[in-house]
């Protein structure tokens, strides 16, 4: 899912005495030219879960060049959930198996869940953000702690389609196989996909708020805009969905 730069620091005080040893003449004198100490990077951005994917996605698209937030509609497609206030986020530790979705409270627990599927012998299991399928795609990711980290499931799921856009020709149709090479199932996935922009269009400014995190800037949602986007979570295609698979 942006580098500051650093700033070049000159020693203080007016010219420095010469060097009493006169073979110390061109000597760098490691009192005199110590190096700058890099400027403390500020703390690492700590978001909900419910902001993780938004953020992850959003920054994905960027990297990847994907118009129109199209991957962070397939986001809420493949991990889409409810918020306690009635609106609408991707979840990023979401597990889809055998035809059911699972949301957990925390990414351990997701984990557990997954070990404990993979136990009894079941191997096509959806994870995280963009739900990529651990069976089709075993070397997406290092381990099953990388599978749920928002940012590596973002930038895979972009890269992915991306490709799937080069071999095929048309994002359209990398959209449907991202979820199934089967063209009725693709295409009928590419539908929800499509009606859930209109999710992603209608509150845009709140996903964006949402992503910033705390030290972003307050929402000021009025309650009517609330309840307009209360209204537009209602909107969202929710079926099962079973992602990244080649061929079915």
């Amino acid at each position: 899912m942006v580098p500051l730069l650093g700033l070049l620091v000159s020693p203080a005080g007016g010219a420095a005495a010469p060097p009493a040893n006169p073979s110390q003449i061109g000597v760098w004198s490691t009192a005199l030219y110590a190096p700058s100490k890099p400027p403390p990077q500020p703390p690492a951005k700590t978001l909900p879960p419910e902001a993780q994917c938004i953020a992850a996605i959003l920054d994905a698209e960027k990297a990847a060049g994907i118009s129109d937030h199209l991957l962070l509609a397939m986001g809420f497609t493949e991990s889409g959930r409810r918020t306690e206030d009635r609106l609408f986020t991707a979840w990023p530790w979401t597990v889809n198996t055998e035809g059911r979705s699972h949301y957990f409270p925390t990414r351990d627990a997701a984990i557990a869940f997954v070990r404990e599927t993979q136990a009894r012998g079941v191997q096509s299991i959806d994870v995280g953000c963009l739900q990529v399928n651990l069976r089709w795609h075993p070397d997406a990711f290092p381990d099953l702690a990388t599978a749920f980290d928002p940012v590596a499931n973002a930038r895979y799921a972009a890269s992915f389609l991306s490709a799937l856009r080069r071999d095929h020709g048309s994002l359209e149709t990398a959209i449907a196989r991202y979820h199934s090479a089967q063209s009725e199932r693709g295409e009928a996935y590419r539908q929800r996909v499509t009606g859930n922009l209109r999710w992603v269009a209608g509150a845009l400014g709140y996903l964006e708020t949402l992503a910033a995190g705390p030290g972003g800037a307050a929402p000021t949602w009025t309650a009517a805009e609330r309840g307009r986007l209360s209204f537009l979570s209602g909107l969202f295609a929710d079926g099962p969905a079973r992602p990244l698979l080649p061929s079915q």
